[in-house]
């Protein structure tokens, strides 16, 4: 090995410990930093209310409609919709010409069945504790088909009518006392605004609660099946919220790094999670506490906020 090539070795190890000695020097300031001169926000009022996701199954009172001709059967407008009293819902085309099946009143016409009908009942669904049943899958009716005298054409559920509701829930005491009010707000999407249903009967074992509820609603949407998912909500909660990054467990205990002046504490909350990578808090915190943004790299002491 020449003296050259010795030499050249030597440089290119003295650049890679420099190159080397630099980056750690960089990672300890910034880590340094960034422990002394953290991130912070600030608590921020909250309200939280309780929603709890349920399932349940839907009972209206329903007429099947059938034909009193043989014939082919068609429709003057196709899918679900909403009818008038007298109004024509089907047409048979009979050897005597084409014949109407009308309307007995206002509702929605649905053009199939379930095989449910007559069948689908409170006192089907109430009684015991067991899970609901799977709303048993829809057959729509072509246009075209060859019907004989009494076949279905389909079904009329009369409006107006209330829209009834068998579900089971998770008790919590909010939920119980809004149940003893005789009213419990229900809504069918997580953002959207609940309205008063009607607590009709309700059945307690053990953490489950079974409901039988009047719906505030009946729209031409709900007869396309006999399952319904809903969102009860029950009370209100007071407190702040602040980003999930700031909280985190240490030694056992749930809490946030709090900023008084330039001093870092450690401070105990209680609360949980909520939407939007947010926590609540309902103690231990007030609004407009300072807190560090990242818990995880945060520890007690001083810090530089500017």
């Amino acid at each position: 090995m020449t003296a050259y090539l010795i030499k050249r070795i030597f440089y290119f190890a003295a650049v890679l410990a420099v190159a080397t000695g630099t980056i750690w020097v960089y990672q300890y300031w910034w880590e340094q930093n960034a422990l002394e001169s953290p991130d912070v926000v600030s608590a921020v009022p909250y309200t939280y209310i309780e929603r709890i996701p349920v399932k349940g199954v839907l009972i209206w009172e329903e007429t099947v409609l059938v034909s009193r001709w043989d014939g082919n059967l068609s429709y003057p407008e196709p899918g679900t919709r909403r009818v008038a009293r007298g109004e024509t819902v089907a047409v048979i085309g009979s050897s005597s010409g084409k014949m109407a099946v009308r309307s007995e009143s206002v509702g929605y016409f649905v053009p199939g069945l379930d095989g449910a009908e007559g069948e689908w009942r409170y006192s089907f669904h109430w009684p015991g504790m067991a899970p609901l049943p799977a709303s048993p899958a829809f057959a729509e009716f072509s246009s075209g088909v060859f019907v004989r005298r009494g076949d279905p054409v389909g079904k009329l559920i009369s409006q107006p009518q209330e829209l009834r509701c068998v579900l089971y829930a998770d008790v919590t005491p909010a939920l119980q006392k809004d149940i003893q009010t005789g009213f419990v707000r229900v809504k069918t999407e997580a953002h959207g605004w609940p309205g008063r249903a009607a607590v009709r009967a309700s059945r307690f074992l053990g953490t489950k609660m079974k409901l039988y509820l009047t719906l505030p609603f009946f729209s031409l949407e709900n007869v396309k099946s006999r399952e319904i998912a809903l969102f009860l909500e029950t009370g209100e909660h007071v407190g702040v919220a602040v980003p999930e990054s700031s909280v985190r467990y240490r030694e056992g205990k749930l809490g946030v790094f709090q900023v008084e002046g330039n001093i870092v504490k450690f401070k105990e909350i209680e609360g949980l999670p909520v939407e939007g990578h947010r926590f609540f808090v309902q103690k231990g915190l007030q609004s407009g506490n300072i807190v560090v943004l990242n818990a995880e790299r945060a520890k007690e002491g001083k810090i530089r906020l500017w």
